[in-house]
């Protein structure tokens, strides 16, 4: 079998190179999430500035094109932004509980959970050699979810499946959105990519504006997930949401709707596996370049990362070159 480096039938890249670079995408926008924060942005405002400027730059290039409402509020474009609108809570209370890293690693579980859905829902088929990688991921996780003292540990464990559900709906909803399974050129990706996320941006403030305003008028207690008014006119906030974040929201939502419908949702997942990594080396070029004050790194979590690695290889291999076991 050859590599070819593009994908002559759906367009654009070959589908890995695609999933390979929305891995160096999504760990160049954790970093830019910690950049924002340094500089005092609220992160919750700066994710939506950052997908509504995003969405707007991506339209502005490709334009509307025909029964643009009709993709924007597709089932799946409606099931894709209410899952990143839970996603984001749900995430956020994981990160009450867990490090960014150890976070990072439990969310590995996406990948069994994501297999387990395609073989229950969709048919994909669970070779032997599936089941043995998706235990070694779970291998990898399960001894992060055990560090955690007293009650939190029944909670990061539910929060952890929760999130990687929501991650594998999300994805799913991606790759089985008809516009997008339609579209077979880098334009027409980009321009339903454009109005998912513009669907998904609007669905996002609607549940994220009545709840500034209720905690701003006293009505519910504040959260460090609910901004102030005042958030929403940081300017640090809106710089850094044009110049760093939109960009890269853009690069990593097209590269995640034109991948995986060329690699499924599951393998794009286990590309996930290598973000902690990519993470690390890009933390570390900011930091060099004064961008960005380094935390400490637990070396502890090096072992279960490359199990979980070693898990999703198995796993890649499988799917894509089916051997007995």
């Amino acid at each position: 079998m050859t590599f070819s480096l593009t994908d002559d039938k759906r367009g654009g890249l070959n589908g890995w190179l695609e999933a390979a670079l929305f891995v160096l995408a999504i760990s160049t926008l954790t970093v830019i999430y910690a950049i924002a924060q340094q500089s005092g942005a609220h992160i919750v405002v700066f994710i939506l500035y950052a997908m509504g400027i995003s969405a707007a730059a991506m339209l502005a290039l490709t334009g509307l094109g025909e029964r643009p409402l009709r993709t924007a509020f597709a089932r799946q474009s409606l099931v894709f932004g209410f899952s990143t609108v839970m996603l984001e809570a749900f995430y956020f209370l994981l990160l009450g509980i867990l490090t960014p890293a150890e976070t990072s690693l439990a969310l590995r579980l996406s990948v069994p959970v994501s297999l387990l859905i395609g073989w229950l829902f969709y048919a994909r088929d669970m070779s032997p050699r599936i089941w043995l990688g998706s235990a070694i991921i779970v291998a990898a996780v399960v001894p992060v979810l055990l560090s955690v003292t007293g009650g939190d540990r029944l909670v990061a464990a539910v929060l952890a499946l929760i999130c990687s559900l929501i991650v594998s709906i999300k994805t799913f909803a991606s790759e089985f959105h008809p516009a997008n399974q339609a579209a077979r050129n880098v334009h027409d990706k980009l321009r339903v990519t454009g109005l998912v996320v513009m669907s998904t941006t609007m669905i996002s403030a609607a549940v994220l504006l009545p709840l500034v305003l209720l905690n701003a008028t006293g009505f519910i207690p504040g959260s460090a997930f609910i901004p102030a008014p005042a958030d929403f006119l940081h300017l640090p906030t809106i710089v850094t949401a044009i110049v760093l974040g939109a960009p890269v929201f853009v690069a990593m939502t097209y590269l995640t709707f034109s991948s995986v419908v060329k690699i499924g949702t599951e393998s794009f997942l286990a590309t996930s596996a290598f973000t902690p990594i990519a993470v690390l080396a890009i933390e570390s070029a900011a930091a060099a370049f004064g961008l960005l004050t380094l935390g400490k790194f637990d070396t502890a979590l090096m072992p279960y990362l490359i199990l979980g690695i070693l898990g999703v290889l198995i796993v890649v291999h499988a799917r894509h070159r089916p051997t007995r076991l």
